[in-house]
């Protein structure tokens, strides 16, 4: 009782899935998301670093200085005496505090700075797309090699069955001696094998199902099964629409990094202009003798000004700066002419995949329906007695391969829909139409 309890239990505890469920859960618990997310967060966090730059800046200040030994100077003859005149000024302790705020008025290449927030926000935002691109792939797959051992399971049970409904009846025929003990030892051989295939066919399935939940970021110890059974998909609208780079992620990506690139050649052309800021300064300084009663005397002062900096020679460090900045664009922008043809090639190929899976898919399943009919005949003709045992072993065998073939081609057309969407671009879209 308590075994049937706990077997109870943990089929009400167990998750059972469609795709588009199983898609969906990874999108809200999948680590990949998550890291895509925080890069996103990251992106617009450094968008504000880069206009803080142009932002009052304001800072302070304070020293404590113990002149120990007071610098000594020396005042020519005819100011106290007929003769130089050795003095030190200023106070054993002299205490200063101050303020000052600075504003940025004209600096080309820190504009150049905040004008690379757009490519780079752009680019996480393009990532955090790909990463769920990747995601969704990587389920919807698994989800399919899932359904294609459960399929197998199943079949391998069915097919069982029959053979448990099969000795019985050659058994009986046994004692009658309508058939030779031969026979019935094949038959026993025939469903030993089917029953290894099976536990493989069930090792598989679950090996199968753990990938899932590894690609959905599920907890490995959560019972989970899929809800749909394998079927031909829907022909992809995809496959007779245009190609577009547009729509590819890993051309836009290039794009905005070519625009991030040629940004950075722009700032580091402008690192030669003036640059212009204003500044204004308070603060109050305290002296005495005597470090207690020196605060007792305060005396502040103020200033406003304006600071130019104007590059004249850095030792040929910009220029070479310039140099490299413009020589990695002109390769970036080669690395991206052969992405665009690797991005049709790859749409190029998965159309040829696709449409040679799917007429796979045709052939074996018109393939299946004869091999079926040919089984139910040979079984009908060997239970009348006009056909033999070999005939009907031989037609469950041919009906075993039948139907593997039309599960492994289902799978293959299924990744085939999958990279021809991923490589159009389109496979998010794809996914939600389910």
């Amino acid at each position: 009782m308590l075994f049937a309890l706990a077997l109870a239990s943990g089929a009400q505890a167990q998750q059972v899935l469609t795709l588009r469920q199983a898609i969906d859960y990874a999108r809200a618990h999948s680590p990949a998301m998550a890291i895509a997310a925080n890069d996103v967060r990251k992106a617009d966090a450094q968008a504000r670093e880069a206009v803080a730059g142009y932002l009052p800046q304001i800072n302070g200040s304070g020293s404590l200085d113990d002149n120990v030994k007071r610098q000594t100077t020396i005042l020519p003859p005819g100011i106290f005496s007929d003769q130089p005149t050795p003095v030190q000024f200023g106070t054993q302790y002299s205490t200063t505090l101050s303020v000052q705020a600075e504003q940025t008025l004209i600096d080309a290449a820190q504009l150049n700075g905040i004008q690379a927030n757009k490519p780079n926000t752009a680019m996480a935002a393009i990532k955090a797309k790909q990463a769920e691109e990747q995601v969704v792939y990587d389920v919807a797959k698994a989800y399919a090699q899932a359904q294609t051992h459960h399929e197998q399971v199943q079949l391998l049970q069915a097919n069982l069955e029959q053979y448990a409904e099969l000795v019985p009846i050659l058994q009986l025929r046994l004692e009658q001696g309508v058939v030779q003990q031969l026979d019935a030892d094949r038959v026993e051989v025939t469903r030993r094998n089917i029953s290894s295939q099976l536990q493989v066919a069930q090792a598989n399935y679950t090996v199968a199902v753990d990938q899932l939940k590894r690609a959905m970021g599920m907890p490995l110890e959560q019972a989970l099964a899929v809800a749909d059974a394998p079927r031909e998909p829907a022909p992809a609208q995809s496959a007779n629409s245009a190609f577009s780079l547009d729509k590819v992620l890993g051309h836009q990506l290039n794009q905005q990094s070519e625009l991030l690139y040629s940004i950075d050649l722009k700032r580091k052309r402008n690192a030669f202009l003036p640059t212009l800021s204003a500044y204004g300064r308070y603060g109050a300084m305290a002296q005495g003798n005597d470090l207690g009663d020196s605060y007792d005397n305060w005396f502040d002062y103020a200033a406003i000004g304006l600071k130019l900096n104007v590059p004249l020679f850095s030792g040929l460090r910009r220029s070479s700066q310039i140099k490299q900045s413009e020589l990695a664009l002109q390769s970036l922008r080669e690395q991206q002419r052969d992405a665009d043809l690797g991005f049709a090639l790859n749409y190029r190929n998965a159309n040829t995949r696709l449409l040679a899976s799917s007429s796979n898919v045709q052939n074996d399943a018109a393939n299946l329906e004869l091999a079926e009919r040919v089984f139910a005949n040979t079984n009908l003709q060997y239970q009348q007695g006009t056909a033999s045992l070999s005939d009907l072993l031989n037609a469950d065998y041919q009906l075993k391969e039948a139907r593997n073939n039309w599960t492994t081609s289902l799978l293959d057309r299924s990744v085939a829909v999958l990279d021809l969407e991923r490589a159009k671009g389109t496979l998010l879209d794809y996914v939600n139409t389910l």
